[in-house]
């Protein structure tokens, strides 16, 4: 917060969470200059696509406490606005977003606008391994350490090594199915 303050950075890529604490770590008289956008997109009138993210509130299937769980409460619009005054965290409800609170805030504006063009990450357990990689490339691109494309040689060569296992199971679960129903059509 204190370099890009200084003006050594000019723009800094991150999450909604940031709002309050460049509200809270910029100085005063940085306060109105600073500002959100969603991410570059393929022209002016369309941001480019950013991952979903956030925190998730989640409900065993089979705990024995379900009328205790308040996760729908929790999901409710008006419940969220109460949570995004409290802690600042934007609400993943689209209702929520027509509250005064966030219809008026400046920063949060990029954040919905940017919520429209999201995908998911891969649900693959080993997701985390490759963000992480993907994390330690960029920075050594950016750091010029490696040229763009030796980091996405490399970060290929290790991506392809991390879902090596995952491929080999996935191999063995289908030949397996296959032995299965090669016996099934020979009985």
């Amino acid at each position: 917060y204190q370099d890009f303050a200084s003006g050594y950075f000019s723009f800094y890529i991150s999450g909604p969470w940031n709002i309050g604490e460049f509200s809270r770590r910029l100085p005063a008289a940085m306060q109105d200059k600073w500002a959100t956008a969603p991410l570059p997109g393929p022209d002016a009138e369309r941001p480019g696509v950013s991952i979903a993210g956030g925190a998730s509130l989640a409900l065993f299937r089979y705990s024995a406490h379900k009328a205790a769980a308040w996760i729908e409460y929790l999901s409710e619009p008006a419940q969220q606005i109460e949570f995004y005054r409290l802690t600042g965290d934007l609400p993943a409800r689209q209702a929520a977003w027509a509250d005064r609170a966030l219809a008026e805030n400046r920063h949060a504006r990029a954040f919905w606008r940017q919520l429209q063009h999201v995908r998911s990450t891969p649900k693959i357990p080993e997701w985390e391994r490759v963000a992480s990689k993907i994390a330690q490339y960029v920075e050594a691109a950016i750091r010029e350490d490696m040229t763009a494309d030796q980091a996405l040689t490399a970060l290929d060569k290790e991506v392809d090594a991390v879902l090596e296992k995952r491929r080999w199971m996935l191999r063995r679960a289908q030949h397996a199915q296959d032995r299965e129903e090669a016996e099934r059509v020979r009985r």
